[in-house]
């Protein structure tokens, strides 16, 4: 019989047991935790829209037009005109067939995974890909391969080697725990000459990346259209659009058969309409106001900068993702505790979640931030 208590007691003995600390605060720049309000460095709100009075305003008059609530899933009576306005706008900015909403980017991947799942469908995964791709992967019938992190002529070697089935290739664009970027160029390559489809979740990418084009900021937009042929792409609301939900972009059967097929689609009560409502509006903010994402790259060259000079080791990032291996838990769960202590709410990621060993401290910069709040936190760093 498995003894619940003790792999609890195995988790606090080898520092690995993670806590929940309730935030009393909107989030955003400061946040209140433990009646201590503390400089935040731990969130994915990166353009700092998740307390926006424009959205909060925005969100106000959709909830008395359509409610706080959905009642039923979108195949039912959950499909509203806001879901339909907000599918026709992704779709557009994607530049991809179709779109269909979802619940969260978790749902969007295991979804996908679960529409097109068959005993004939191999899956080909950067190992560092978020945990939902994989395990989105595992709870299916196909066959999951997974190739060295960005290593892809280990891919093209594995690729090869698949005879038979359907082959997907299937990666983060952004990988949420080092902020490191996929060649995105060098996978459609990869792509077309195995006559694979190639699907990218950008949850770290969409809305965030600054770009010197017209184009909504998204991985996306990094490349030129001919050099990419992406057949499925998710992006989430939750992060820099500040509000709640994901998507799914992409080739129009490959949309339809989510719709038809995907199991957390159809069994799932859909976003409500006011989220809906209120997610395309941030969209359109964040597309006419760009100051949003060049204050964002401003802020990741200011901490790169000083950490350098400083003798801060980072890991290799262009993205509002940054990180520090310490690679000892107990060392990081006490870097953490100091931290608050401080003022300062920083994020120790542990394995599971990245290998063993390479447990790191993981800091997440925001348009929000100061010149002064990223100081702060390097004279901290410096301590450690």
């Amino acid at each position: 019989m498995v003894n619940y208590s003790n792999i609890i007691s195995e988790l606090r003995k080898d520092g690995y047991y993670r806590e929940r600390m309730p935030i009393d605060s909107p989030q955003d720049r400061y946040i209140v935790i433990k009646n201590k309000k503390v400089l935040n460095f731990s969130s994915n709100d990166y353009l700092g829209l998740a307390n926006s009075n424009y959205l909060k305003d925005v969100f106000y008059e959709k909830v008395k037009k359509y409610g706080v609530g959905s009642g039923s899933s979108p195949l039912i009576s959950g499909y509203s005109s806001q879901h339909k306005e907000l599918e026709q706008e992704l779709t557009k900015l994607t530049k991809l067939d179709s779109t269909v909403v979802m619940n969260s980017g978790y749902l969007a991947n295991v979804g996908l995974i679960n529409a097109l799942s068959d005993k004939d469908v191999v899956i080909l995964q950067d190992k560092m890909n978020h945990n939902s791709i994989i395990e989105g992967t595992r709870l299916t019938k196909s066959q999951l391969i997974r190739f060295h992190h960005k290593n892809y002529s280990d891919l093209s070697e594995k690729i090869k080697k698949v005879k038979c089935g359907l082959k997907i290739i299937y990666v983060d664009a952004v990988f949420s725990m080092t902020g490191e970027f996929s060649d995105l160029k060098k996978l459609s390559s990869i792509a077309r000459e195995n006559n694979a489809f190639l699907f990218v979740d950008d949850a770290h990418g969409f809305g965030v990346l600054e770009n010197n084009s017209k184009n909504f900021p998204s991985s996306l937009s990094m490349y030129d259209k001919d050099d990419i042929n992406i057949d499925a792409y998710i992006g989430t609301f939750g992060k820099a659009v500040g509000i709640f939900g994901s998507f799914i972009s992409g080739n129009k059967d490959i949309i339809e058969l989510v719709i038809q097929k995907s199991k957390p689609y159809i069994y799932s009560t859909a976003l409500p309409a006011s989220l809906a409502g209120t997610v395309l509006e941030s969209l359109r903010y964040i597309k006419n106001n760009a100051s949003l994402n060049k204050k964002l790259s401003k802020n990741i060259k200011i901490f790169r900068e000083i950490a350098k000079k400083e003798n801060i080791k980072l890991q290799e990032s262009e993205t509002p993702i940054q990180t520090i291996i310490i690679g000892e838990p107990r060392r990081l769960r006490k870097i953490q505790e100091s931290a608050l202590k401080a003022g300062i709410f920083i994020q120790a990621i542990r394995y599971p979640t990245v290998p063993k060993n390479n447990d790191l401290i993981r800091i997440s910069l925001t348009s929000s931030h100061s010149t002064k709040d990223i100081e702060r936190l390097l004279y901290f760093l410096k301590t450690i």
